[in-house]
């Protein structure tokens, strides 16, 4: 039972941590117009649901999956702080771009 559960935080670090990279280049470049708005919606909506759905079946259950919980939250946190970072660049190169067409 400890290796399964060492495989399961394992994987769950993998998936957690997946956005990582992109919110570092995101900071780094100060560009995410590569980024979908939708994409972002879609994936803190699949983390939320998918952490109701595990804590519930967990609840109902008695097993409680330590793993999961640290992967929905993390996951979520970093899509979060994601969408943030795409809010906040977008409207900067917007304001950029307006003040170009003014000049010109």
């Amino acid at each position: 039972m400890i290796l399964l559960t060492i495989i399961g935080f394992l994987g769950a670090i993998c998936f957690a941590f997946c956005a990582l990279p992109q919110v570092i280049k995101a900071i780094k470049t100060k560009s995410t117009d590569d980024i979908s708005l939708l994409y972002i919606i879609l994936s803190i909506f699949g983390n939320i649901f998918s952490a109701i759905y595990i804590f519930g079946t967990n609840y109902l259950s008695g097993c409680w999956q330590y793993p999961q919980y640290f992967n929905y939250g993390i996951a979520l946190t970093l899509i979060i702080i994601l969408m943030i970072i795409k809010s906040k660049y977008d409207k900067y190169n917007d304001e950029q771009k307006r003040k170009e067409n003014k000049t010109v």
